[in-house]
């Protein structure tokens, strides 16, 4: 049995069905909240027009950084081996592979340092 689904687009604003190449996604934000809209070119063209004067006049944010993970800092593969080790011997648990979670590596580097 053959099965075929289609995706058929809307105009948000007024409801009219619109084909792949008619369809204008528009993401905006206002107060804190995202929001998504499909438009014709005709009312994505009036959406743009009424936020003209808005957009002219506002300050454009910095994009946001990207954060990293704070769980596990990371050792360098040379050292591993010597964390791993040095951390058998005080007893603290540490998988043979993997990454080496960061307090056993501040800890590590507290003791070497000292």
């Amino acid at each position: 049995m053959a099965r075929r689904e289609i995706t058929q687009y809307f105009d948000d604003l007024d409801n009219s069905p619109l084909t792949n190449e008619q369809v204008n996604t528009i993401r905006f934000s206002v107060d804190g909240s995202h929001y998504i809209i499909d438009l014709s070119e005709e009312n994505a063209a009036r959406f743009r027009e009424i936020l003209t004067p808005y957009v002219e006049n506002a300050s454009a944010l910095p994009a946001p950084r990207k954060t990293t993970s704070r769980g596990a800092s990371k050792a360098k593969s040379s050292n591993s081996r010597k964390i791993r080790e040095w951390a058998q011997e005080n007893n603290l648990k540490v998988a043979e592979r993997g990454t080496i979670p960061s307090h056993i590596v501040e800890a590590y580097n507290q003791a070497v340092s000292a």
